[in-house]
């Protein structure tokens, strides 16, 4: 069955090789057994009328003897091709797939999700890598195959090997018939799996949650019966294997027994010998060999090429971003970032942000408040260049945003959000992500900054100190306070604080906010923060709504406008006062830029 997929193809770069070595080597393999068939039926021929010398018989034998061993050692490189096609294919396939990955932006993994990611990258891969070793190559040596065979035939009985050659030449597209019947169950084949992997993977993830609420039973019903659903798409694509296979095998052993009844017949009437008819008998199935070496890969191929179509979809996405280096910077540029008349929605939903303009003045601290999903975090994406605007432009010190690559700009500014990303290995692996050529010294000063320099150092093996899977040996505050830390270590000039302290214990919030206090005298800031009254001594308060900026100044002129700020500092500060967590509303943890002298608390 021709399974070409134009993915597939077009991702076999580096592959072609090794595919070429697999089908030289299947092909050394049959030309032993033609070499071995011929050797046989003449030895067994002449065993009816013997007219062979010990010597020719020793011949014979030893002739025999190494078509085997040609067999042999053809095989054995068909597997080392193989196993070394497979990890080609694996390795240049996960590469591009993950390189990919990486150059997604925030505004395109959503695009994706991490199932389609775990799915296309590691069994999607398994069922690619097939295509690769087993099918391509099978699919060559299927229309190879036929006709050396039977220009070795065709001397001893040419009635069988025209019959033979015009059933091998048949069975390819007869077997086509079945494609579009499986082309309408691979894709539900493919997102069945999908599914059952995200449902196991959130089930998993979520596993704490579902026993506390006495959920897990109720889950597993629904894992069995997703599971149950993508065992019935499997079921349903073996069938029509099995009926393509006995499609095939049907044609195959009645065409082997037509050859058997032509060559028989032909014997009968003396127009052939007894070694040519052996010789016929022998490489009749030969025929179909490599046929049925590639029916066998149909199956996983088939996977391959639905696989093919996720992998599609990941790396048709459009990386590229705006960038135009000759656009010319201000004359008098603005000390900070300006944002000018900016507007966003994401795909498929409401505008997020409807033309806002203001001002971030270098060294001063800006704070973004507002109800959740008024636009805060988009605005912050929008200004780590997470995103670009649909509209409007940002500068930075004067310069576009687009005469600049998101990398270039990310040396100037960078974001602490609000869950913190570590990975496997050490604290100082997690800190030099940053700065690589970081000295220990310099790790160690910016553990200070964040209270974590005492921490490191009392434990035994310092900065070696392992985090554990996704950083799960630290706490929360910890692994808040390195991510603070590896943001200091960038030396960029302007940090966002994403709600930087909403998943962290009390005291390690006022830690927190205390390093961002010291911060404040060194750095430009911008807070966003679920709690007002951290906020409430920024230099300016902006107070978003609906994608809007419905408010703009300090704390006090917000408290005297009687305005959406000034509802929601009320509302919290009597939760607050309920909920009698002490000092909560007079926590403010950095001075106003008017008077920093005037360092407040933490």
């Amino acid at each position: 069955m021709l399974l070409m997929n134009k993915t597939l193809i077009r991702m076999a770069r580096g592959l072609w090789g090794w595919m070429g070595a697999i089908v030289l080597c299947r092909l050394l393999t049959l030309v032993g057994t033609a070499s071995f068939a011929r050797t046989v039926s003449g030895f067994l021929g002449d065993l009816t009328s013997p007219a062979m010398t010990l010597a020719e018989a020793g011949s014979a034998i030893a002739s025999a003897l190494m078509a085997a061993a040609v067999i042999l050692a053809a095989d054995l490189l068909t597997g080392e091709a193989e196993y070394r096609c497979t990890s080609k294919a694996r390795q240049s396939l996960r590469t591009g797939i993950f390189s990919k990955a990486l150059e997604l932006d925030v505004g395109n993994i959503e695009k994706i999700g991490p199932v389609s990611a775990i799915t296309s990258s590691v069994d999607g891969v398994e069922s690619m890598q097939i295509y690769y070793s087993k099918y391509l190559p099978g699919l060559i040596y299927c229309v190879i195959a036929p006709f050396y065979l039977f220009f070795q035939l065709k001397d001893s009985s040419l009635p069988t090997a025209l019959v033979l050659l015009a059933v091998s030449l048949i069975l390819l597209p007869a077997n086509n018939l079945f494609r579009k019947h499986i082309e309408s169950l691979k894709t539900d084949y493919w997102q069945s799996m999908e599914d059952l992997t995200g449902y196991y993977l959130e089930s998993v993830q979520g596993l704490t949650t579902l026993k506390l609420f006495h959920q897990d039973e109720r889950r597993t019903e629904v894992l069995q019966d997703k599971a149950d659903r993508f065992n019935n798409k499997i079921m349903d694509v073996m069938r029509v294997n099995f009926t393509s296979f006995l499609f095939t095998d049907g044609m195959i052993y009645g065409c082997v027994v037509l050859a058997a009844v032509t060559a028989f017949c032909q014997l009968a009437a003396g127009s052939i010998s007894f070694s040519a008819a052996l010789m016929a008998l022998m490489l009749s199935y030969s025929f179909f060999g490599s046929f049925r070496q590639l029916m066998n890969a149909t199956h996983s191929a088939l996977a391959g090429v639905a696989a093919a179509e996720k992998v599609e979809q990941l790396l048709s996405i459009d990386t590229s971003r705006p960038w135009n280096p000759d656009l010319p910077a201000e004359k008098e540029p603005f000390r900070g970032i300006r944002l000018e008349h900016i507007s966003y929605a994401y795909e498929g939903r409401a505008a997020a942000l409807t033309d806002i303009s203001f001002d971030i003045p270098k060294s001063s601290v800006t704070a973004l408040a507002g109800l959740s999903g008024c636009g805060k975090s988009t605005v912050a994406g929008m200004l780590m260049r997470f995103y670009d605007p649909a509209s409007g432009r940002i500068l930075l010190e004067g310069k576009d945003y687009i005469s600049m690559t998101p990398e270039e700009l990310r040396r100037h500014i960078i974001m602490v959000p609000q869950t913190v990303s570590l990975f496997a290995g050490t604290v100082r692996d997690n800190l030099r992500m940053a700065a690589p050529d970081a000295a220990d010294e310099q790790l160690l000063e910016a553990l200070d900054q964040v209270m974590l320099g005492d921490w490191i150092r009392s434990c035994p093996e310092g900065l070696d100190t392992q985090v554990g899977d996704s950083g799960s040996r630290l706490s929360g505050g910890q692994r808040q306070k390195i991510g603070i830390a590896r943001a200091l270590l960038c030396q960029a000039e302007y940090i966002i604080f994403d709600e930087a302290t909403s998943s962290v214990d009390i005291r390690s919030e006022q830690e927190i906010w205390h390093c961002i206090e010291q911060l404040a005298h060194t750095r430009t800031l911008i807070i966003i923060s679920h709690r007002l009254s951290t906020i409430r001594n920024a230099d300016q308060i902006l107070v978003l709504s609906g994608g809007q900026i419905v408010q703009q100044g300090s704390h006090e002129e917000l408290m005297k406008q009687q305005g959406l700020y000034g509802r929601l500092v009320t509302e919290q500060e009597e939760l607050e006062q309920l909920g009698n967590t002490p000092g909560a509303a007079d926590f403010s943890p950095f001075a106003s830029h008017a008077g920093k002298e005037d360092m407040l608390h933490a």
